[in-house]
């Protein structure tokens, strides 16, 4: 790769630091920093269902991440966010970039030229305009496709619809009070974590299963913990509830339906945290009737690889996926 190119992602300008142990350091405009192997680099315009607005996306929230050739084929199942979720992405950079309330957020690339300005009495104008005169790293905070898509982000979903955002002129935005308590919603739901809480029986017997449950959550690309496994000198409900509070998400299995497990799945709930409901086959029925309207995976104990599989497939589809790749199977 030259010294100045443009990212085989996204298309923008980037940094290319020097080759290093089979690999590049990019440094991209839209996309952030990001290694990419000498092997990948060739299969990218090649890989099959790979989306570049959902890879620019992910690198951005993977700053330092580095891609590997195995990466690309689970990379192409990443899921596309809904609208409201391409929403509460930009709100959310919106708050870390200018954490002060009240602070005015420019969206679009500085300078400004002066025939742009004449377009813009209210940020609805840039419809007119053909050229993306908004920052490039904004489409990758939002995981927008273009934008027209960005452009109705912004506008129509979270200034006229939301009410999250006030255009205060010329393109400059300011969160509102509403906007500030969806950020708190947001920020108790720890999306930055990346651990899932496993809370199920611990018990001999289920050493199996729990080995399964692990591999699920690590080869989805977040860390798995179970409290048991945890070295610690605290009283142990206070490091669970400590736990749970840090935790992405939590994956509870009601096998042999032990209060404790109830307490904590209830507890995550409360929190607002993500909840994954397993339970073998033979225990389903005896599930509390306050569960029971949840989506299962139930699983056998003479098919565990269909359990770790299973609940891969649903991190990745519910809360999506881990940033941890050295997690993942070849």
């Amino acid at each position: 790769m030259d010294e100045k190119n443009t990212c085989p992602i996204c298309g923008e300008e980037i940094t290319v630091g020097p080759y290093r142990g089979g690999s590049y350091d990019i440094d991209c405009i839209r996309c952030g920093r990001f290694s990419l192997t000498d092997l990948a680099l060739p299969m990218l315009p090649h890989s099959k269902g790979l989306d570049k607005a959902n890879l620019s996306g992910w690198i951005r929230e993977h700053q330092g991440c580095k891609i590997f050739q195995k990466d690309l084929s689970w990379l192409a199942q990443l899921r596309t966010p809904s609208v409201a979720e391409k929403g509460d992405k930009l709100l959310r950079w919106m708050a870390k970039a200018y954490p002060k309330a009240g602070s005015e957020i420019g969206v679009l690339q500085n300078p400004l030229a002066p025939h742009v300005k004449s377009h813009l009495p209210d940020l609805c104008k840039l419809q007119l305009i053909k050229q993306p005169f908004f920052k490039p790293e904004i489409f990758a905070f939002g995981w927008a496709q273009d934008h027209e898509e960005l452009l109705y982000i912004l506008v129509e979903y979270l200034e006229k619809e939301m009410q999250y955002i006030e255009d205060i002129g010329a393109a400059v935005f300011r969160i509102t009070p509403k906007g500030w308590s969806r950020i708190g919603s947001l920020e108790q739901a720890n999306i930055q974590s990346n651990v899932g809480f496993i809370a199920m029986w611990i018990d001999d017997s289920m050493s199996e299963a729990w080995k399964a449950i692990d591999q699920g959550i690590r080869t989805a690309g977040y860390d798995a913990l179970r409290i048991d496994q945890k070295q610690h000198n605290n009283e142990i409900t206070d490091e669970i509830i400590a736990e749970i509070r840090k935790s992405r998400f939590l994956v509870v299995d009601l096998t042999d339906h032990r209060n404790g497990v109830y307490f904590e799945a209830g507890f995550a709930k409360g929190l607002g945290l993500p909840v994954i409901w397993l339970c073998r086959r033979d225990e389903l029925d005896k599930a509390h009737f306050d569960t029971r309207q949840y989506n299962f995976i139930v699983w056998e104990a003479d098919k565990l690889a269909e359990l770790s599989k299973a609940l891969r497939n649903r991190i990745e589809a519910t809360i999506g996926r881990g940033p941890l790749t050295g997690n993942a199977l070849s």
